[in-house]
């Protein structure tokens, strides 16, 4: 993602995808993809056989307060006016139906799988420390039959349950005085909901309950990466773009993340593809080497995949073109990042000017998957030395389900392409898509869906000037406060698998991490 694109994210236009998808018109579209993004869309009918499940819920400070639909469903919206919730598979969190909510009488309802199979709902909720993707999944079995739930408890039961089974895979784990707190607290009001003798009282405590796993499981995550780092050999990145200068930025990120630091470079689209690559990125990666980094280049970032801006790079020839230019001039870079954010709606679809995906889509010559084939085997032939990357874009519930994180790869990603692949990330922008709850169950199913490739994140970042607005915000009244505590979070969890490089590529290193030195400190203490 470029820094000039921050801030007018590529948005899919639902309406119109929904509409098309209605109709069976849009090209490339598969069986099970449908959507509605409308906030004020309703259903009357229980469509599918599998039966209905109502959702009671109780407002996010704990009080005990019914909301109705409509402000259930505000709330889920954030600040950004859009739609989260989807229906996923609880095992496997690939997305069965996009946005099932819908109100009926005094309820939002979703209508189960007609097949009877069982499902789960992801959706955007706060949790005290910002908004998580929040996945209830009925005790992991998923929901089979109609029922009512209130939100809360159930949320809070499903992630208390998470954090246990958390836990026992990490035995090593020494549990400090802060997470030990938060886990009683978590006990303690999950044990009052359970008791409670009213669903306001179980939607009260719920939520409390829910807001103190979701502090427990953060501190998990964050205390137990840094010390399972040691048992392999990670990565801990940072990204650098827009021409900053190597002599500023290269010794800082060599302080900051050795013995195992790595440079992310963004080679520019705006360059002259005629030209010889521009002395800048030479002395970059100089300069990178020479601070004991290695590096890690990303050739098309995904704001130019499709072509909007450099028609060439549209085209599946003119992308491969662009790969094999920037590998043949760099044969001592280590890694090469081949597709970046590849599912996201944008890189195969023409986008409007203010970036909004459109339903034109590429021709199915030109899509990602080809692109990524490609490049992905003429990086392993011309350089068998080095690591091949892909980077996924993190998304469940947020776009048509077509494009989230655990469909798009099934569907595009063969085992022939795989084969090609070392390393798989995920870039993660919190306030458009929210992690935290999910984010181990995230990296636990990723890694699970790529045995065969190590994981980590590929991009991070939280909101700055050229952001227009937050969507789900982790702190949106003090946004230098929330960067801190997202860096801190997920550059420790990151690290915290076995199959995990942590990874991670904070994209606005060199505009923001020179003057913080709380954002320094969580990259540096995550080593």
């Amino acid at each position: 993602m470029s820094a000039a694109s921050h801030g007018r994210r590529p948005r899919v236009n639902r309406k119109a995808l929904a509409a098309l998808l209605a109709l069976g018109l849009a090209a490339g579209c598969t069986p099970g993809d449908s959507g509605s993004g409308s906030p004020t869309a309703t259903r009357t009918d229980t469509g599918g056989t599998g039966g209905t499940v109502a959702l009671k819920f109780y407002d996010p400070q704990g009080h005990g307060t019914l909301l109705s639909p409509g402000r259930a469903r505000a709330v889920t919206h954030g600040s950004g006016g859009s739609d989260s919730d989807a229906l996923v598979d609880p095992r496997t969190l690939r997305v069965l139906d996009d946005f099932p909510l819908y109100e009926d009488g005094r309820r939002l309802r979703f209508d189960l799988p007609g097949r009877g199979g069982p499902a789960a709902l992801a959706l955007n909720w706060p949790t005290g420390q910002g908004f998580s993707t929040v996945v209830l999944d009925n005790g992991g079995k998923g929901f089979t039959r109609g029922t009512t739930v209130v939100f809360n408890h159930a949320a809070a039961k499903d992630a208390a349950r998470r954090l246990d089974e958390a836990l026992a895979l990490r035995p090593a784990y020494r549990r400090s005085a802060r997470f030990t707190a938060a886990h009683r607290t978590a006990a303690r009001e999950l044990a009052r909901a359970d008791a409670a003798d009213s669903d306001a009282g179980r939607g009260k405590h719920g939520q409390r309950a829910l807001n103190a796993v979701d502090a427990a499981y953060g501190l998990l995550l964050e205390e137990y990466g840094p010390r399972a780092r040691r048992a392999h050999a990670p990565w801990t990145g940072v990204t650098v773009a827009d021409g900053a200068d190597p002599k500023r930025w290269a010794p800082l990120a060599g302080r900051l993340t050795r013995p195992h630091g790595w440079a992310r470079i963004v080679f520019d689209a705006d360059d002259d593809p005629r030209a010889p690559v521009p002395r800048r990125y030479r002395e970059a990666v100089a300069a990178a080497h020479a601070a004991g980094l290695k590096v890690l280049g990303q050739p098309v970032d995904s704001a130019y995949a499709n072509g909007s801006e450099h028609p060439e790079l549209g085209t599946r020839a003119g992308y491969l073109a662009r790969i094999k230019r920037y590998v043949d001039a760099f044969p001592e870079i280590e890694a090469w990042e081949v597709g970046n954010e590849v599912n996201g709606c944008w890189t195969d679809s023409r986008t409007t000017a203010d970036g909004d995906c459109t339903d034109r889509l590429l021709p199915p010559r030109d899509r990602m998957r080809h692109k990524i084939a490609d490049a992905a085997a003429y990086v392993r032939k011309k350089r068998p030395g080095a690591d091949v990357v892909l980077t996924l874009y993190w998304q469940l519930g947020t776009d048509a389900a077509r494009w989230s994180a655990f469909t798009w790869p099934r569907a595009n990603l063969p085992r022939a392409v795989r084969e090609d692949i070392d390393v798989v990330l995920l870039s993660s922008w919190i306030e458009d898509a929210p992690l935290g709850l999910a984010f181990d169950q995230v990296m636990t199913r990723l890694a699970a869906d790529f045995p065969d490739q190590r994981v980590g994140l590929g991009e991070l970042g939280y909101w700055n000037a050229d952001t227009s607005r937050f969507y789900w915000a982790f702190d949106e009244d003090d946004p230098a406060a929330a960067r801190r505590r997202v860096a801190r979070r997920y550059y420790a969890a990151a690290l915290g698998y076995p199959s995990s490089v942590g990874g991670t590529f904070w994209w606005y290193f060199a505009q923001e991490m020179p003057g913080d030195a709380g954002l320094r400190a969580a990259v540096r203490d995550a080593r």
